[in-house]
C-alpha cells in the first residue's frame, strides 16, 4: 500500500510539473493559474497596469478567486506569443499588431497615418469595427482577442523644431512601426532600429534626434527629459490585445466561465475613454509644465503628410490586405465622417 501511494504521490507531482510546464493551465487543490504572456512592457503606464495588473485582479474576482493569472513579462516574444496560446505554453497573451504587421497587415490597419484624425474616435473605432476582425481570423486558433488597448496619443517627438513636410528630412527617427518607418523614410528622413529602453541614454548622447511613440509612452519611460519638442502630425496608432485561449476558457465550469467572460467584456469597454483620458491629461500636463513645447501641425501641413501616407504606406499596405483591406478602411472612414 505504501509503495502504490508513493507511486500515486510520484505521479501527481510529475503531472503537476508538466501541466505548468506544457499543460493549458495548472490547477492546484482550489484553483487555476493561467499564464499571461506580455510580449511589451512599458513601466509605469496605464496600458501596464491594466494588463499586469487590473486584469489579473478582475479575473480573480469574477471567477471568485479560482484563476490566478500569473504576468509573465517578456518570457514569450512577439513572433511567438499565438503558437503559444494554441499549445497551451500560456492561457492568455498581450500582442502589440504593429510588431506583427507582417504577418497580418491587416489587424494594424489603424496604424495607417492619417487614416484617424480625430483621436478620441480610435478607442470606439478599434473595439467596434477592428476587434471583430481579429477575432474571425483567431477563431480558427482556438484565441479570443478579449480586451483592446489602444495606444491614444501617438505623435512624433524631437530635439529639433519641426513644423512643416521639409523639416522631418535631417533628424536621425527612431520609429515604433514599420508604417512609420516607411513614412518618415519617404518624407526624406532617415530612420534606425533601436530598443525603446536605449532611447533615453541615445537621445542624451545625441546619436538619434527624433522618434515616434505614443505621449503616455514617452511620458512613462521618462523622455521628456531629454526631448525639447512633442509634435502632433497625422500618424498611425497601434492596439495591443489581450487574448484567452478558448482551451482555458472551456476548461472552466460554466458558471464562472460567464463571469469571467462578462467581466472580460466589461473591461474592454472601460478601458478605451481612460486611455483617451490619460491622453488628454498627460497633453494638458505639457501645455502647463513648459517642459516640452507642442507643436501642431497646420491643416495644410497635415494634408500633405497623409497624402504622402497613402501613395506609400496605404498602398503597400492595400497590395498586402486586397480587398479585405478596402472594405476595413471604407468603413473606418464612414465611421469617422
Amino acid at each position: 500500500m505504501k509503495h502504490i501511494q508513493k507511486t500515486i504521490r510520484l505521479f501527481l507531482a510529475v503531472a503537476s510539473f508538466a501541466a505548468l510546464m506544457f499543460g493549458s493551465s495548472v490547477f492546484a487543490q482550489d484553483h487555476v493559474v493561467w499564464r499571461l504572456g506580455h510580449t511589451l512592457t512599458v513601466p509605469g503606464s496605464l496600458y501596464e497596469k491594466i494588463i499586469t495588473e487590473e486584469i489579473p485582479e478582475r479575473i480573480s474576482q469574477a471567477s471568485d478567486g479560482m484563476i490566478r493569472v500569473q504576468p509573465l513579462i517578456g518570457v514569450v516574444g512577439t513572433n511567438d506569443i499565438l503558437n503559444a496560446l494554441q499549445t497551451g505554453r500560456v492561457q492568455m497573451g498581450s500582442l502589440t499588431v504593429a510588431y506583427s504587421a507582417a504577418t497580418h497587415p491587416l489587424w494594424a490597419v489603424l496604424n495607417l497615418p492619417g487614416l484617424v484624425t480625430n483621436k478620441e474616435q480610435i478607442g470606439p473605432i478599434a473595439r467596434a469595427i477592428v476587434q471583430p476582425k481579429i477575432a474571425k481570423d483567431m477563431e480558427k486558433w482556438g484565441i479570443n482577442p478579449a480586451v483592446v488597448v489602444s495606444w491614444d496619443g501617438g505623435a512624433y517627438f524631437s530635439n529639433r523644431r519641426i513644423e512643416k513636410v521639409e523639416d522631418f528630412s535631417g533628424p536621425q527617427w527612431r520609429t515604433h512601426a514599420p508604417m512609420l518607418s516607411q513614412l518618415i523614410e519617404e518624407l526624406g528622413g532617415s530612420t534606425i532600429g533601436m530598443p525603446f529602453e536605449e532611447l533615453y541614454p541615445s537621445l542624451e548622447r545625441g546619436l538619434v534626434d527624433a522618434y515616434t511613440t505614443t505621449v503616455p509612452a514617452m511620458h512613462a519611460a521618462r523622455l521628456d527629459e531629454v526631448t525639447k519638442y512633442v509634435i502632433e502630425a497625422p500618424q498611425g496608432t497601434s492596439l495591443a490585445v489581450v487574448m484567452v485561449s478558448d482551451a482555458a476558457l472551456n476548461s472552466l465550469p460554466d458558471d464562472v466561465r460567464k463571469n469571467v467572460v462578462a467581466e472580460l467584456k466589461a473591461i474592454n469597454n472601460e478601458v478605451g475613454p481612460r486611455l483617451y483620458q490619460e491622453y488628454i491629461d498627460l497633453l494638458q500636463g505639457i501645455r502647463e509644465e513648459g517642459g516640452m513645447e507642442l507643436i501642431k501641425f497646420s491643416d495644410e501641413e497635415a494634408a500633405k503628410v497623409t497624402e504622402i501616407a497613402k501613395k506609400t504606406v496605404w498602398s503597400k499596405w492595400l497590395e498586402a490586405t486586397g480587398e479585405r483591406g478596402e472594405q476595413l478602411i471604407q468603413k473606418i472612414q464612414s465611421a469617422t465622417e
